[in-house]
C-alpha cells in the first residue's frame, strides 16, 4: 500500500490519512475521513473499534512518530511496538513513514519523510530492549522540527505528554511539584507528569498567554492611537487654523453623549478581565447635559480624538476579550457549584458559589480533565497543534460527554488545531458520526 495524494481544505498540518500494516502482526488499517461528506469538520477525527483492535496503540504511534523532541523515548516506543509499516499523511502533502523489512515487527526501522519531490530517509537501528535509542543524534528529528507541529497526548492513564513542555518547564516541575511526578518508562532520565502537575503547569502557561495577548493588544492600541493623533495634527495643518473646517466633521451633542455612555458600558466587558480600567464618563456627560449652549464644533474637536482612541483600544483587544469570554463561559457551563474567573492580575481563580476560593487539586477528576484540556487548547490556538485524546469520556458524566467535543471545537474555531480522538462513547459517536473512522481490518 502507498499513501496517495488527497485534495483537502484541511489546516495544512492536520492528519488526513493513517495507514498501518500488520499491527501486532494481525491488523492492517487504512484510516481516512469521508471527503465526500461536505459537513465534516476537518478539525475532528474520531477513531472507533472493538476492544483490542489497537485504537490506543495507533494514537500512541501517531504521537511518537510525529514528535520532534530528541531523547524522550519516541523511537524506543516505535521499536517496541509490533508493526511492519506505519504511515501518516498531512494535509500539506507531507508523509511520514516508519517501515520494517524482512518480516520483522520489532526493533530497527526506517523513517521516511516525503515533501513533494523531496525524500529523506534514515534508518533507526535499535533493538526493542535498547533503552538508549534516542541518545543518538538522529537527523530525522531536525526534519520534524521544521514542520513546527505541536502535539499533545492524553492517553488512557490520564497522563499528559507533550514536547511542548520545554526543559525550563521540566525543571520547574521537578523543583516545585515533585510529589506529582512519575517515572516515564520510555525515558531513562526523564519524568512524566500526572494530571495534577500538568494542570498546574497548564494554568500557569494560560495565565502567561493571557498577559501576552493583552500586551500585544495594548501595544496595537497604542499604535492606533498614535495614528489617530497624527491624522488630527495633519487635519489641523491642512485647515490652516480655520475653525469652520472642524465644524464640517462635528457631531451633535446627543451623539457625543450616547457614544460616551455606550463606551462606558462596553469597557466593563474588558475590565472584567483586567484588559483596561472601566471608563467613568458620567461627569463628562453631566457637564455636556448642563451646558447645552456650548459650541458643538469645539466640543467635537476635543472629544472626537478621545473617543477614537478608546475605540482603537477596543478594537485592538476585542479578539482577546472574545476568547477569554468564550473560555470562561465554556468552562463555567460544565462546572456546578463553582466557577472560574480570569483576570490579568489574578490569573485563573476557582471560586465556589459561596465565595470560597479553591486550589486546582481540590477539583474532581472530571473537572481537572476539562480544565486541563481547555487551558491547553486556548494556549495552542496560534500554532499548528494536534490533540490526541484516548477516551475523553473517562471521568465525565453523560451530560458532559455530550458537550465536550462541541465545546473544544468552538474554543478552537478558526485555528490550526485538530483533535484525534478514540472513544467508545455512544454520545460522542452519535453526535459526530460523519467524523468517525472505524478500525476495519483489511489484512485478513
Amino acid at each position: 500500500m502507498h499513501i496517495t495524494d488527497i485534495n483537502t481544505a484541511s489546516p495544512p498540518l492536520s492528519v488526513i490519512r493513517i495507514e498501518i500494516e500488520r499491527l501486532f502482526g494481525r491488523y492492517t488499517y487504512i484510516l481516512t475521513r469521508k471527503d465526500n461528506v461536505p459537513q465534516i469538520d476537518s478539525s475532528l477525527t474520531i477513531l472507533y473499534g472493538d476492544n483490542g483492535s489497537g485504537k490506543t496503540t495507533v494514537l500512541k504511534l501517531l504521537f511518537h512518530l510525529l514528535s520532534p523532541k530528541q531523547e524522550c523515548g519516541h523511537y524506543l516506543f516505535l521499536a517496541q511496538t509490533p508493526f511492519s509499516r506505519f504511515s501518516v499523511l498531512l494535509a500539506n502533502g507531507t508523509s511520514i513513514i516508519a517501515t520494517r523489512t524482512d518480516g520483522n515487527l520489532l526493533g530497527t526501522f526506517q523513517l521516511q519523510l516525503l515533501q513533494g519531490s523531496y525524500l529523506f530517509k534514515e534508518t533507526i537501528q535499535v533493538e526493542a530492549d535498547n533503552r538508549a535509542t534516542d541518545r543518538q543524534d538522529y537527523e530525522f528529528y531536525k526534519h520534524l522540527t521544521k514542520l513546527q507541529l505541536n502535539l499533545f497526548l492524553l492517553d488512557d492513564d490520564r497522563l499528559l505528554k507533550s514536547d511542548f513542555f520545554e526543559e525550563k518547564t521540566i525543571e520547574y516541575q521537578r523543583k516545585s511539584i515533585k510529589s506529582f511526578l512519575v517515572i516515564d518508562p520510555f525515558c531513562d532520565d526523564k519524568t512524566s507528569i500526572t494530571r495534577e502537575a500538568a494542570l498546574k503547569l497548564s494554568i500557569t502557561r494560560t495565565e502567561e498567554w493571557i498577559r501576552e495577548q493583552a500586551l500585544k493588544g495594548a501595544n496595537q492600541g497604542a499604535e492606533n492611537i498614535h495614528s489617530i493623533y497624527e491624522d488630527i495634527i495633519t487635519q489641523i495643518i491642512r485647515s490652516s487654523g480655520k475653525i469652520d473646517d472642524f465644524s464640517q466633521s462635528s457631531q451633535s451633542m446627543d451623539i457625543l453623549i450616547n457614544e460616551l455612555k455606550s463606551y462606558e458600558i462596553r469597557s466593563k466587558e474588558f475590565s472584567h478581565f483586567g484588559l483596561m480600567s472601566p471608563l467613568m464618563t458620567q461627569k463628562i456627560v453631566q457637564i455636556l447635559q448642563l451646558n447645552p449652549q456650548v459650541n458643538d464644533s469645539i466640543i467635537s474637536s476635543i472629544l472626537k480624538p478621545y473617543l477614537d482612541s478608546i475605540a482603537a483600544r477596543f478594537n485592538a483587544l476585542q479578539h482577546t476579550k472574545d476568547l477569554l469570554s468564550l473560555f470562561e463561559n465554556t468552562i463555567n457551563k460544565f462546572f456546578h457549584d463553582k466557577y472560574i474567573r480570569l483576570h490579568i492580575k489574578d490569573g485563573i481563580r476557582i471560586v465556589t458559589d459561596t465565595g470560597q476560593e479553591l486550589f486546582s487539586e481540590m477539583l474532581s477528576s472530571g473537572e481537572k480533565q476539562l480544565l486541563l484540556l481547555f487551558c491547553n487548547t486556548l494556549t495552542a490556538r496560534d500554532k499548528a497543534t494536534i490533540f490526541i485524546i484516548d477516551e475523553p469520556e473517562i471521568s465525565l458524566n453523560v451530560k458532559w460527554q455530550r458537550q465536550l467535543i462541541r465545546a473544544l471545537l468552538e474554543l478552537t474555531k478558526d485555528s490550526q488545531i485538530q483533535f484525534i480522538v478514540a472513544t467508545h462513547s455512544i454520545e460522542l459517536l452519535s453526535q459526530y458520526k460523519n467524523n468517525v473512522i472505524k478500525l476495519a481490518n483489511i489484512g485478513k
